[in-house]
């Protein structure tokens, strides 16, 4: 059944299943046809959200767990209301209440969960969760080896955090571990792990996993890993065949490797009577690609569009004369929205453009293609900052028709700039996004893609939600997600015709 209206509860904070059940009364009266969910798996002991998913094949156990989620699925059945839950196969909780992510640690690369997670394993994992350097914490005695009060093994305990050790390098001198107080052999000791503790922040520069958006506590899964959906969707799966769930609202779509591949298999196991939305930014006159096996986007663009068609078209250029006055200077969005982009691609997202540059550059070698890394940095960053979009939908086999024409805009407007970056290297850079380089270069060009694609969501994101909005409040109304302050408003004839 399509939903006609639906309800939003936000679980947790004292919202259960069961209190949730003694509404649907009220919500039927509404007028609504499905009751739609918050993120409803186990999460992070303190999540006010659930976004932060610890075990996506339980049901969270403080609002109800699976006895009290099959009564509010009775209660709902019975008022003939249907149930669509949000879920984020994007992204866990990078905690160690995570059972995966503590395996991980544990057991580095050999752990069964090591490509569950987005992580780059040509170093060691990287854990930016101390308050200050390694060095410092350990010098002022905030680091200490003791036994994990959970598993009784010896782990790096930091306040109330215990950090597992490699077996190879404590079992059979356990008591000696436990014993170790000297800050030198305890940094050696920190040296043989598969991770390493680090200041958050140290983070923006030198993370070593994929995380959502900035939050280090949030690492990236490698859901298009045929085991890794199956391990993380098992659950879901089971809630949607058994009818429980009549529709699923995914999660920044836009984070995963190949959102359209990840798609086509989950329509292919709830199959054709799931209703599927995504979450997902479109740009004014951006269409959702037509090939996504999905009823449409959670809504962005009307909110977008409804906070248009509320504001006054004749006021608007009195309330810029005005702020302008206060303000003591001239609006001027374009240039704001670049030095946001810019900040967020030299500091927030460093690591995450250096890794970019790096295979950019190892590419360029490999096919004998002199390039300076200065040059190939001003034209890495140029386009980043020039992406329209949230991002370009590309896959092995490289970029889609409008994609390709997509990027050719795109780099014609950077040729435009004031300080350009060289030709050659813009031409570089479409090849490998377009996957036009040597067979012997594709894997590489193909993980390039992936990894731009990934970034240019999350500094549009950063750039205009959390910076040009919060820098820029001119008319507040039009700051709303999937809007734009410098937007010129829509006529009611031009909404309605959407």
């Amino acid at each position: 059944m399509i939903p006609t209206a639906t309800y939003r509860l936000q679980f947790r904070n004292g919202m259960t299943f069961d209190r949730a059940a003694a509404l649907v009364p009220y919500l039927k009266n509404l007028g609504i046809s499905h009751l739609y969910a918050s993120p409803i798996f186990t999460a992070t002991k303190a999540s006010t959200h659930g976004y932060d998913v610890t075990d996506a094949n339980e049901i969270e156990p403080s609002i109800g767990g699976r006895e009290g989620f099959e009564r509010l699925v009775a209660e709902l059945k019975a008022q003939g209301l249907g149930l669509i839950i949000d879920i984020v196969p994007n992204h866990m909780a990078s905690s160690l209440e995570n059972a995966w992510w503590r395996d991980v640690l544990e057991y580095g690369k050999e752990s069964r969960y090591a490509r569950h997670f987005d992580i780059d394993w040509s170093r060691r994992l990287t854990l930016p969760f101390l308050g200050d350097t390694f060095d410092a914490v350990l010098e002022n005695g905030e680091i200490a080896i003791k036994p994990d009060p959970a598993t009784g093994k010896p782990a790096f305990a930091y306040y109330d955090n215990y950090y597992p050790l490699a077996p190879a390098t404590w079992q059979g001198r356990e008591a000696e571990i436990l014993a170790l107080t000297d800050k030198a052999a305890i940094a050696d000791l920190h040296e043989r792990q598969p991770w390493k503790l680090m200041s958050w922040r140290e983070a923006a520069r030198s993370l070593s996993y994929r995380r959502f958006f900035e939050v280090t506590g949030l690492v990236g899964m490698r859901v298009e890993d045929k085991t890794v959906f199956d391990d993380t969707h098992r659950l879901i799966l089971e809630l949607v065949r058994t009818g429980a769930v009549d529709g699923l609202r995914i999660d920044h779509i836009d984070g995963l490797a190949d959102p359209k591949a990840y798609l086509a298999r989950l329509r292919q196991e709830v199959g054709p009577a799931c209703y599927i939305t995504v979450e997902k930014i479109l740009a004014k006159g951006e269409q959702l690609p037509d090939d996504w096996p999905v009823s449409g986007t959670t809504g962005y663009e009307f909110i977008a569009s409804l906070a248009e068609v509320l504001v006054d078209d004749e006021q608007i250029d009195n309330l810029r004369q005005a702020y302008e006055t206060v303000k003591g200077a001239p609006v001027d969005m374009r240039a704001e929205l670049r030095a946001a982009k810019l900040l967020m691609v030299d500091r927030n997202f460093e690591g995450e453009f250096t890794r970019l540059l790096a295979l950019a550059l190892s590419i360029a070698s490999e096919l004998q293609i002199a390039q300076e890394e200065s040059i190939v940095r001003q034209a890495l960053r140029e386009l980043l900052i020039a992406f329209p979009v949230y991002r370009t939908y590309g896959t092995a086999e490289g970029l889609p028709p409008t994609d390709i024409c997509l990027l050719h805009r795109i780099v014609e407007r950077v040729k435009t700039l004031e300080n350009p970056p060289q030709p050659e290297a813009l031409t570089f850079l479409s090849r490998l996004l377009t996957g036009d380089v040597p067979a012997s270069s594709q894997e590489e060009a193909t993980q390039f893609r992936v990894r731009f694609q990934q970034l240019t969501g999350p500094l549009m994101a950063k750039s205009v939600e959390d910076t040009l909005f919060f820098r820029q409040n001119m008319g507040l109304a039009l700051n709303e997600v999937g809007a734009s302050p410098s937007r010129i408003t829509s006529p009611s004839n031009a909404f309605t015709m959407r």
